[in-house]
């Protein structure tokens, strides 16, 4: 469904490119001091994001092969189709004289996705996803859904602690140009040797942030080129990417888990919202 599958579980249809290490114009404008901000969200009627998802991975559930059906029982009213994903995971080990390469079958996921196709649960053991395509409304009309979502897993899992959560926000950027000057739109982009001339083709480029303040927060942004949605228009389309994790080894209760959302959502909003200009914050149509 979304177009880039980095290793986090994300309602996807195709693998996630290489990443290349490239040099990022301006990066200290989104650095982890400015992150650690509490910044007033803008809204917009455009907004770009093409999917938002919540995902919660656990330790020591009690799963077994009866637990997706009477979480499906639990949840269908709002999701009332499902079905089951196998998933695959591709490893590289290095050695000293060479690399092999293999893949991995991990243990499926039940999906559980509403009648309109932009809301969907992601089931399995020791794991939790909840996904919103296009089109997504505000943050506080969906976060109740992870957490209804929550209190299900919770209530047939048992599971004894938490060991990863994260949150993630993947934008679709269309300027409708043949050329775009990236600095007119854009605060971070591939800064190139000026002989190189100034002209792009495509690009992906990834930085991982830890927080600097106590939140214990990791930020990984990733931009890049993507395809056009309309492939007859005339211009270039932008993924920028944003996906806040952090790491834990204990039971964290529902209120506990809450804060830690709303901090990563804090998050987001704020490299969001410093890695584009006022042009383009005016392309999304800003609401009064």
């Amino acid at each position: 469904m979304a177009i880039f599958k980095p290793e986090m579980p994300v309602a996807t249809k195709n693998d996630n490119p290489s990443i290349r290490n490239l040099y990022f114009e301006s990066i200290e404008s989104v650095n982890s001091e400015v992150m650690g901000q509490i910044i007033s969200e803008r809204r917009y009627r455009k907004p770009p994001i093409i999917e938002a998802l919540c995902e919660i991975s656990f330790a020591d559930s009690a799963w077994d092969d009866t637990v997706p059906g009477i979480f499906y029982e639990q949840v269908k009213d709002s999701f009332p189709q499902k079905q089951q994903r196998e998933i695959q995971q591709a490893e590289i080990s290095l050695g000293i004289t060479e690399a092999t390469a293999g893949v991995r079958r991990l243990p499926p996921r039940m999906l559980f996705v509403s009648n309109e196709k932009h809301r969907m649960i992601q089931v399995a053991k020791d794991l939790l996803v909840v996904n919103q395509l296009h089109p997504y409304p505000h943050f506080e009309e969906w976060e109740p859904e992870v957490y209804t979502a929550l209190s299900v897993y919770r209530k047939l899992a048992s599971p004894k602690k938490i060991v990863h959560l994260g949150l993630r926000y993947v934008n679709r950027v269309v300027i409708l140009k043949p050329q775009v000057k990236m600095e007119d739109y854009f605060t971070i982009y591939p800064n190139l040797p000026k002989v190189l001339g100034n002209l792009r083709g495509s690009f992906l480029v990834q930085v991982e942030i830890p927080q600097s303040n106590t939140t214990g927060h990791t930020m990984v942004m990733t931009f890049g080129t993507a395809p056009l949605p309309d492939t007859n228009a005339v211009g270039q389309a932008f993924m920028l990417d944003f996906y806040c994790i952090r790491k834990f080894d204990e039971s964290l209760d529902e209120e506990a888990i809450k804060r830690e959302v709303k901090l990563a959502h804090n998050s987001i909003i704020t490299a969001f919202e410093e890695s584009i200009t006022d042009k383009l914050r005016k392309q999304f149509e800003p609401e009064k």
